[in-house]
């Protein structure tokens, strides 16, 4: 009897840590916004859950400082709540929305809808209002079901759904309207054709107009909001975006914007956004953040955080995360983000003193993606490899490679906009000395020149310094020369 006795103890035992292991992992998963979200809406009546709850949420305020969940806790506590926060936080998510006014559209079109999906969709008309996040959408499966309806002879249901679309028609016709604006000026700000004060200006009015009115629906002010972050990227205006975002942090803990993917995409962004602003330890924060959820963005976000834990000395740990993550490198069809992550990659060994695989790998990868390289992400790609090739040595190397494809030209057509820092013309300059072809004069000057020609723009003379302090591991002196000069624009 004391043995089945112990056999059972032993067996809840088991039970229990399974459980709390696997509450733990799924309540690790939870993002801060999420867990802030669950606590405005709870009403709990039973003490432990709110506790728990709490707990949750300085968990994930700590990542690194973790307090253990309570054995003693009946495990029914757990699972209980496990399923609620499962229920809460599916019943606000957009993106789960979407997925079901999607199969119900599928469902009218095909001539198949039934009852109950009939049901809900006219109980929606409760829920779904002109500032909904999917407003747009459920009004045109509306203007499909009320088709459906018509040539049925279905009067009741008609009177209901056109009763519907003809209250809410102007709010939609707006949406549709701002949204087709946004489409025409996404053009000149993805491709960079914003080059005057006034242009910039119209557009900032227009993405800052529609994304601060809480009268329109969400998928048009996050459309919006990213287009802002877009804009303010491309100008560098990243004190102007700081102001945005702040905004955006307090309208996710409602859930007007609800998505774990819509939140990795945000806590991105702001990572970019800290990391801009040489604000590390909030960039390493939401970076990490935002690799919780892997969706197609992953690789970005991947770089992203490789790119902060290098500015914070944490070569090793940027390492380890990139290597984790070739499975997702390799499948992916994006070859912008397959750029970055590359990139980053080189980045990542040359920290990690690994010189000779950093300019290895940099020429496997321009030999398989030559083209897309100079289609995406040419200037990024290149001052990379060649910083490896300056690294192992490689002087001759470097200036055959940026006269066969023309890199210095290429890089002086980027002139005037807010993207240009003359890393290509720099790395030459700095070869050319290194194989006798310059005098140390002539190559400080020419270097002291291009820093110069750049302004007072502190996010470009930052890069500039990273550039020179990269050329300090093989030319100590001169670099010495330089610092000693620019002193007061570096600082």
């Amino acid at each position: 009897m004391p043995v089945f006795f112990y056999l059972a103890v032993l067996s809840i035992r088991f039970i229990m840590k399974n459980k709390l292991e696997s509450f733990t992992e799924f309540t690790s998963a939870l993002y801060p916004h999420e867990i802030e979200y669950l606590l405005s809406i709870q009403q709990f009546q039973k003490e432990d859950n709110l506790k728990i709850l709490n707990q949750i949420n300085y968990n994930s305020h700590n990542p690194k400082n973790q307090l253990s969940f309570n054995k003693a806790i009946d495990k029914r506590t757990y699972s209980y709540l496990k399923n609620w926060i499962s229920e809460s936080l599916e019943k606000t998510n957009v993106d789960v929305y979407y997925d079901w006014i999607i199969g119900v559209e599928q469902d009218i079109m095909t001539d198949r809808i039934e009852t109950h999906h009939e049901k809900r969709l006219l109980k929606e008309l409760e829920n779904i209002s002109p500032s909904s996040y999917y407003f747009m959408k459920f009004f045109r499966v509306l203007q499909h079901y009320r088709d459906y309806l018509i040539v049925r002879n279905r009067t009741r249901n008609y009177a209901i759904i056109n009763n519907y679309l003809e209250q809410n028609k102007n709010n939609y016709l707006i949406s549709q309207s701002l949204n087709n604006k946004m489409n025409e000026a996404t053009e000149k700000v993805v491709f960079k054709k914003i080059l005057i004060a006034e242009e910039f200006t119209v557009w900032e009015t227009l993405f800052s107009e529609i994304y601060f009115n809480e009268t329109l629906d969400g998928y048009t002010r996050y459309r919006a909001v990213v287009r802002l972050t877009i804009l303010y990227y491309t100008n560098r205006e990243f004190d102007k975006l700081r102001n945005v975002y702040q905004h955006l942090d307090r309208q996710f803990k409602t859930p007007v914007f609800y998505s774990k993917r819509i939140l990795a995409n945000y806590y991105a962004n702001r990572a970019m956004m800290h990391s801009k602003l040489n604000e590390l330890n909030e960039a390493e924060k939401y970076g990490m953040l935002s690799i919780r959820y892997k969706n197609s963005d992953y690789l970005f976000y991947l770089a992203n955080v490789a790119d902060i834990l290098l500015r914070s000395n944490k070569a090793a740990e940027a390492l380890e995360i990139l290597i984790q993550s070739f499975a997702e490198f390799k499948k992916s069809g994006n070859f912008y983000y397959k750029i970055g992550f590359a990139v980053f990659y080189i980045k990542t060994l040359l920290a990690n003193q690994m010189i000779d695989k950093a300019h290895d790998y940099g020429e496997i990868f321009l030999n398989a993606y030559k083209r897309e390289i100079f289609e995406f992400r040419w200037h990024l790609f290149f001052t990379t490899y060649i910083s490896a090739l300056f690294r192992a040595e490689k002087y001759a190397k470097i200036a055959s490679l940026i006269k066969r494809y023309k890199l210095v030209s290429k890089e002086k057509q980027l002139y005037g906009t807010a993207q240009y820092i003359p890393f290509i013309q720099i790395y030459l300059a700095a070869s050319e000395y290194m194989e006798g072809n310059l005098s140390q004069e002539l190559v400080k000057k020419q270097i002291m020149q291009q820093i110069t020609d750049l302004g007072q723009n502190k996010f470009r003379h930052r890069k500039v310094l990273e550039l020179l302090q990269n050329l300090a591991f093989n030319l100590p002196e001169l670099m010495q020369h330089i610092f000693k000069e620019l002193r007061i624009q570096v600082d």
